[in-house]
């Protein structure tokens, strides 16, 4: 690619221009620390979590939750439900929040709750968690038997309410059979190369391959356990990881999705690890954080290391937040 000089002034001018999406931010919104270091860090719009292990009730519990977090920090954070609520995030300088699911328990095994979770707001959904579920299996489980026929209903149904299927921490089988379930593009909101990192979590080429031919996105994770071998990374690591999957699939299906888990309570912490094999929580445990991008206030470094590293403004702007846009465009209104 054409080398770009650029200044760090010239850098932040970019990053300012850009719309910044990350496909997946799992911290704790309550805080408004939180809050301050999405706003310092030029956020956009992020996919957040409001379910994961949860069952229905505690899921509505949590989005009344985040109803009212809207009305009282309305200045800060603001609901997604369209591409164009992005936008509206973007000219008011505040973060919007994209409900998002990371498994399907919160269903209640009825997928007809898809369309009363649709019309409260929620537009991605990750099939499974870790574990083998009623939908198929996650990349812990012993045995990963592939997308159930109750999962295959699934699909049907999100593609034809326009929500996006996420398979960030399905099985590969799982995930590979629901890709090609699905009618429309699909996501790994927050998965990385297996090739870069031996853990579970990660994902074979074939399964981006696969994801890319399908026309869907990858946000990369910034956890060093899923960026180098040795469970200790920088933002070099971090940019490495995306030329490995824009080397491998294509700029126009990378974007980031860095999973930061800031200010979360010890107790949602210990829920979410929960099924991890104690050598891959040791990892975690080790080394959470990517030196030089540590927290969501350091965004702006992401595009000015893109930028030293050879891409052109234009593209830099798709891997930073113009990737999702088009997917999410053509995905929440029914491809």
């Amino acid at each position: 690619m054409e080398r770009v000089n650029m200044n760090q002034q010239e850098a932040m001018e970019v990053h300012e221009e850009s719309i910044v999406i990350d496909g997946l931010n799992a911290s704790y919104l309550f805080s408004d620390a939180v809050l301050d270091r999405l706003r310092q860090g030029g956020v956009t719009a992020f996919n957040g979590t409001v379910a994961a292990w949860h069952s229905l009730p505690e899921t509505m519990n949590l989005i009344a939750d985040f109803y009212r977090l809207f009305e009282d920090r309305s200045d800060r954070i603001l609901q997604v439900r369209t591409v164009e609520d992005i936008r509206k995030a973007k000219s008011r300088g505040c973060a919007g929040m994209i409900f998002g699911f990371q498994d399907t328990h919160a269903l209640g095994g009825n997928p007809r709750m898809l369309a009363v979770y649709h019309a409260l707001g929620v537009r991605i959904i990750q099939l499974t968690y870790n574990d083998e579920n009623a939908v198929g299996c996650g990349c812990m489980a012993p045995v990963d038997k592939g997308l159930t026929g109750l999962g295959r209903e699934i699909v049907a149904e999100m593609n034809r309410l326009g929500m996006l299927v996420d398979l960030s921490h399905c099985g590969t089988k799982t995930a590979m059979d629901a890709i090609e379930a699905s009618k429309g593009p699909v996501a790994f909101t927050h998965a990385n190369p297996l090739a870069l990192a031996k853990s579970p979590r990660n994902k074979p080429d074939e399964a981006f391959k696969a994801l890319a031919a399908k026309g869907g996105v990858a946000g990369v994770v910034r956890l060093p356990a899923w960026l180098t071998h040795h469970g200790r990374a920088g933002v070099d690591d971090y940019l490495k990881a995306i030329d490995y999957l824009v080397d491998l699939i294509g700029i126009e299906h990378v974007g980031l999705g860095t999973d930061f888990m800031e200010d979360i309570p010890a107790e949602i912490m210990m829920a979410s690890l929960k099924g991890i094999s104690p050598e891959n929580l040791e990892k975690y445990y080790s080394s959470t954080l990517v030196e030089g991008f540590e927290s969501a206030a350091e965004f702006p470094r992401v595009t000015e290391g893109l930028l030293s590293r050879g891409y052109s403004p234009g593209d830099v702007k798709k891997i930073m937040g113009g990737n999702w846009m088009r997917l999410f465009e053509k995905v929440w209104l029914g491809f």
